[in-house]
């Protein structure tokens, strides 16, 4: 099992394209108060997140979503997103990916962490550009901060 740090979050691969025959990735993000990832649009795969602790704004298109623990949403490609922990405890999402690919993309712009009960590391302006530029070949946009 993979632990990463990416843009200020905690993400545990659970499943990955390899164990899915490419069809889906299934991660665990665990996002400290005020974090979440800038704002980005997926090419290749639609998403969907089920809150398992805390809230979170989500930010999908132009519509403002919030969400508490057991609320879910879809996220399909092509719709500029992000979302934010909004609450004042960490916020806990279940995260899927379909076709799988993504995960690719955290492992080659994320930090490794030791074990889940490490604390992600907040993102430098570097690690923002590093992403900005990886992403485009794993089929990503990565927007300004609104």
């Amino acid at each position: 099992m993979k632990i990463l740090s990416v843009a200020g979050d905690r993400v545990v691969m659970l499943l990955s394209g390899e164990e899915t025959q490419q069809q889906y990735a299934v991660m665990e993000a665990t996002l400290p108060p005020g974090a979440g990832p800038p704002p980005h649009l997926h090419h290749r795969e639609d998403e969907t997140m089920l809150v398992l602790a805390g809230e979170i704004t989500f930010y999908l298109g132009d519509k403002i979503i919030p969400l508490k623990q057991g609320e879910f949403i879809f996220a399909p490609r092509g719709i500029p997103h992000h979302f934010k922990n909004t609450g004042n405890v960490d916020a806990v999402l279940l995260e899927t990916a379909s076709p799988a690919g993504i995960e690719r993309f955290f492992e080659t712009v994320g930090h490794p962490l030791a074990s889940r009960q490490d604390r992600p590391v907040k993102p430098t302006a570097e690690d923002i550009s590093h992403m900005r530029a990886m992403a485009p070949q794993f089929g990503i946009e990565i927007f300004p901060p609104k």
